[in-house]
């Protein structure tokens, strides 16, 4: 029964929901609407329980002076200055959380927003040297391609006259051949998550037993 039952709550769990948004009767709406309540109840619960591992873990490593301590401590300070910054905002009212002028938005955006502009400014680097990289390694037609786009992509980029025309190439080789790329690796990750959830539904795959 320790499998059975586990099994036959998520799939009935599952067809609740899906008949909920396929069919319009009230009753599967209304249960659809719970169910999908309890889901984000235990998701906030998921991520108040990510952000105690991630406090005890880092704080593990600064007790014990493990190599690299001092950007533990960085990450655990930053956790429970925005966790209280959050809870006390969140007292004055639900809505100022989430105004921009609010503290928390100030940080998330000064700091957050901020770092990942700059990793997003490597990542051309990192773009450049693993073409470079494969170059040396597989000296094919195709890895002289992935470099010559790449430092097209970068050199039209620059705001000179002489390199003006080729910014209308630049943007055919964004909006067709990069957006087919990107859009056929979504078009794949949203089979894969159908295929998973029929797996659920047929009781194949049972992520919930470990």
């Amino acid at each position: 029964m320790k499998h059975i039952l586990p099994t036959a709550i998520a799939i009935g769990t599952a067809l609740v929901v899906l008949f909920g948004y396929l069919i319009p009767a009230p009753e599967l709406i209304t249960a659809r609407a719970v169910l999908t309540d309890w889901a984000v109840i235990a998701a906030a619960l998921a991520v108040l329980l990510g952000v105690a591992n991630v406090i005890i873990a880092n704080a593990r490593r600064v007790q014990t002076g493990a190599q690299g301590w001092f950007y533990n401590l960085l990450t655990v300070l930053a956790v429970l200055v925005m966790l209280t910054v959050g809870i006390l905002e969140s007292l004055g009212g639900a809505p100022a959380i989430y105004e921009q002028t609010s503290l928390t938005q100030v940080l998330f955006t000064g700091i957050v927003v901020a770092s990942q502009a700059a990793l997003a400014s490597m990542l051309v680097f990192f773009m450049v040297a693993a073409a470079v990289r494969l170059l040396r390694l597989r000296p094919n037609r195709w890895s002289v391609l992935f470099l010559i786009v790449v430092i097209f992509a970068l050199l039209s980029w620059i705001p000179l006259s002489l390199i003006r025309p080729l910014q209308g190439l630049r943007d055919w080789v964004l909006e067709v051949p990069a957006m087919a790329g990107a859009r056929g690796i979504l078009i794949g990750v949203a089979l894969a998550i159908l295929v998973f959830g029929l797996r659920v539904l047929t009781g194949v795959e049972r992520p919930y037993r470990d």
